[in-house]
C-alpha cells in the first residue's frame, strides 16, 4: 500500500519518484528471522578491490584500485609510497608518466604502461575484478535529476536494479540492492540517494546528526535507535513495533540503511545518523536521549 508523501520543510527536501512505505517491518532489510537470537550483521564494504603492482620504473610501484563507485584508478608512487601520478576517470592517461587507462568505467578497465613513448608497445595489467553484483548490467531503465547530481537506473531482471550517481560528469557512486537487501544508500554531499529493489528511488538532504554520540536516539514517530561502536566501527539498531529488532548493522565502508514501516534510518561510516519518516511535514535529525 502506498503512503501519501506530506510537503516537507526546507529541512529536508524529498524528490524523485514517490515510494511506497513498506508495510513490513525491515520490509527485507534484514533477514525475516524474528524469532532468531541476537546477532550482528556487518554491511559488506563498498565495490572497490586494490592491487599493487611493479612499476617499469625501477623501484616504484603502482596501486590500481578498481571501484563501481568511482571506476578505475592508478597511482605510480616511489619507493616511500609518495604518489607521483594519477589517471582515473578525470584523466585517464598521463603519456608524460607512460600511464594509462582503457574502459576507465567499464567492468573490466585494463591498466597500460611504458617507459617511453612513440611507438614503444604498451605493458597491459587488468584491474582486479569486481563481484559480479558490483557490475551494472541491463538496459537503461530511468534517468532522474537533481541539481548537478544524475542518476541513472538499469535494469537487468525484475527486482535486479542498480544505478550510478554521476555529478558534474563524473560518476561518484554505485547503487545495488542484492540478496536479501531491499534497498541501498549512497551519501552525495549533503544528499542521500535510495534505490529500492523495485527500481525506485528516493532522495533527501538534511535531518543528519552532527556527531557520532553513543547511545539512543528518540526519531520523530516513535521510533529509537541505538549507536554502538565494535572494532572501530559504528553500527546501528532500531525499535520494531516498540521491540528492539535483533539485528545490528555496521557501517562498513559504505552507509548501513535500515526500514521499519514508515521509518528510514541511514547510519554513515563515520557514525552520524539520518532519518526520513514517511508522514511527517517537518523532518528533524535523530535526538541523543540517554548512553
Amino acid at each position: 500500500m502506498r503512503t501519501a508523501l506530506r510537503a516537507t520543510t526546507t529541512a529536508l527536501v524529498l524528490l524523485g519518484a514517490a515510494i511506497a512505505a513498506p508495510a513490513t517491518a525491515f520490509a527485507a532489510s534484514s533477514p525475516a528471522q524474528a524469532a532468531s537470537p541476537a546477532r550482528t550483521q556487518v554491511v559488506a564494504e563498498n565495490c572497490i578491490k586494490s592491487q599493487v603492482i611493479p612499476s617499469l620504473f625501477d623501484g616504484y610501484t603502482v596501486k590500481l584500485t578498481n571501484s563501481a563507485h568511482t571506476g578505475a584508478k592508478a597511482q605510480l608512487r616511489n619507493e616511500s609510497g609518495k604518489v607521483l601520478a594519477t589517471v582515473d576517470q578525470s584523466k585517464p592517461q598521463d603519456l608524460s608518466n607512460g600511464l594509462r587507462i582503457d574502459g576507465v568505467l567499464s567492468t573490466a578497465p585494463v591498466f597500460k604502461q611504458r617507459t617511453q613513448g612513440g611507438d614503444t608497445p604498451w605493458t597491459a595489467t587488468a584491474f582486479p575484478k569486481l563481484p559480479k553484483a558490483c557490475n551494472t548490467a541491463g538496459s537503461l531503465y530511468s534517468t532522474t535529476k537533481y541539481g548537478s547530481l544524475t542518476v541513472k537506473t538499469y535494469k537487468a531482471g525484475p527486482q535486479l536494479f542498480s544505478s550510478h550517481l554521476i555529478e558534474n560528469g563524473k560518476r561518484v557512486g554505485f547503487l545495488h540492492p542484492v540478496g536479501n537487501a531491499y534497498q541501498d544508500v549512497r551519501k552525495v554531499g549533503e544528499r542521500y540517494v535510495r534505490l529500492t529493489v523495485d527500481g525506485e528511488i528516493h532522495t533527501w538532504t538534511g535531518a543528519t546528526t552532527t556527531s557520532p554520540k553513543l547511545g539512543v536516539y528518540n526519531v520523530a514517530g516513535g521510533t529509537k535507535v541505538r549507536l554502538v561502536k565494535k572494532d572501530g566501527l559504528y553500527g546501528v539498531q532500531m525499535t520494531s513495533h516498540g521491540s528492539w529488532s535483533n539485528w545490528t548493522y555496521f557501517a562498513k565502508g559504505k552507509p548501513a540503511i535500515l526500514q521499519d514501516n514508515n521509518t528510514i534510518i541511514v547510519l554513515n561510516a563515520n557514525g552520524t545518523l539520518s532519518n526520513f519518516v514517511y508522514g511527517i511535514s517537518r523532518q528533524t535529525a535523530p535526538v541523543w536521549n540517554h548512553a
